[in-house]
């Protein structure tokens, strides 16, 4: 089960980011301006994607989850691979949203059923190993789109990125199984939409929980918005000579670099967070805040540099460094809210988040970097105004860093009082 749901996790994260690495072919066929790319890699999925994350979450805590991420994954692979027949900025907005809907039902449902059916002790290792899927399927998406761009062009690519989710979305609903009704605590009824997100935007720790990770997201998905493109304008000379003795295309040494520093790093840092909160987390729940806290300073500390040094190779391994950190917080930062939450409520705490990430991190990181990009271009040029414009959102992650800390000065209180007094 863990390891299909990570699967199926990790075309999430392909689909969703390989417009990212495409997004240089896509502006010049389209005919598109940085806010643009923007709107296409972040708000085009929150317009619906934080709101659909709702209803779809508290029916997954009321029905068949298993159903619900099988449907889930169909619907946003379908999408992803109609989305090359896009034509139009309105069209491709239009398909990225229905991507985006669908993405809605798979990672709230997946987590929700991994912490139902892994032991107490082995929990936020288990949602670590889930987050895997995160930096893996970025990193395939970046490579395989990058390397396939040069090959097939971006339209194709965009059908081959889409496939293989028509696979796993059916392999979850004909192979898993939802025992929940079979294991749910005796008495417990799972409250309404309203009251879920009355009860859980009440608990203060929760909230900053929530809204620390949505300012790390605006980090993440900004700077990989447009990853690809400061690469193409600031660093094609180099990029050249390095696809010269690799045989790629500038576009696939970029996505190579990207997709293996990320995964690396991500999946380190993934797995590294997991097992410290597993060991710090039992002993003092203050851990689960603390260790996302310092994993989004270093990480930002680590955009910074990578944003800014001469050398276009160094900076792919310096984003190993950054991917590591801002990696750390997947497992025991899920696992504070599910824990935050209480019983019958852990898909709706992860779809809130969600919906908290989106519309601060997912909507305004790429836009606002990218509208940052498109304002300082005219003095700076479009490559430095680019360097500029990624440099002024990054700031965020200082604030992420902030609110983590302040949500470990109460979570011990709150994860209390949410079991009903157990530690």
């Amino acid at each position: 089960m863990l390891a299909l749901l990570t699967v199926g996790f990790g075309l999430n994260l392909l689909d969703r980011q390989i417009i990212n690495i495409l997004s240089e072919p896509i502006k010049r066929d389209l005919g598109l301006a940085d806010w643009q790319l923007g709107a296409l890699s972040g708000l085009s999925f929150a317009l619906l994607y934080s709101v659909a994350a709702l209803p779809i979450a508290r029916f997954a805590d009321r029905s068949n989850r298993v159903r619900v991420i099988g449907i889930a994954i169909l619907t946003w692979s379908a999408f992803t691979a109609a989305t090359a027949s896009a034509t139009s900025f309105v069209q491709m907005l239009l398909l990225r949203i229905g991507v985006g809907i669908g993405e809605a039902g798979g990672a709230p449902p997946s987590q929700a059923l991994i912490a139902d059916s892994v032991p107490p002790e082995k929990r936020s290792g288990a949602l670590a190993v889930f987050a895997l899927g995160a930096p893996v399927g970025a990193a395939v998406g970046l490579i395989g789109g990058g390397i396939l761009e040069g090959i097939i062009g971006w339209r194709w690519t965009m059908v081959c990125a889409g496939v293989p989710g028509l696979i796993i979305g059916g392999l979850v609903l004909l192979t898993l199984r939802d025992d929940r009704p079979r294991v749910a605590p005796s008495g417990v009824k799972a409250p309404g939409l309203f009251a879920s997100l009355g009860m859980l935007l009440s608990r203060r720790t929760f909230t900053l929980i929530a809204l620390g990770g949505a300012f790390l997201s605006f980090c993440n998905y900004g700077a990989m918005a447009f990853a690809g493109s400061y690469y193409l304008r600031l660093h094609s000379a180099e990029l050249a000579e390095l696809g010269e003795q690799f045989g790629q295309q500038p576009l696939g040494i970029i996505g190579l670099g990207l997709g293996l520093f990320g995964a690396s790093g991500g999946a380190l840092g993934a797995l590294v967070g997991g097992r410290l909160g597993d060991r710090f987390g039992a002993h003092d729940l203050r851990a689960l805040a603390l260790i996302p806290a310092v994993g989004s300073v270093l990480g930002t500390v680590a955009y910074v540099a990578m944003f800014t040094v001469d050398s276009a190779a160094l900076s792919l391994v310096i984003f190993a460094v950054a991917a590591f950190f801002t990696s750390v917080w997947y497992g025991p930062g899920n696992l504070a809210m599910q824990r935050l939450a209480g019983p019958g409520a852990k898909a709706m705490a992860l779809a809130v988040a969600l919906f908290i990430n989106s519309a601060i991190g997912l909507s305004f990181g790429p836009l606002l970097m990218g509208v940052a990009s498109d304002l300082f271009a005219p003095s700076l040029g479009e490559g430095e105004g680019l360097r500029a414009g990624i440099l002024v959102g990054l700031s965020a992650g200082l604030l992420s860093g902030l609110l983590y800390w302040l949500a470990s000065r109460s979570i011990k209180t709150e994860i209390a009082q949410a079991e009903g007094g157990a530690a």
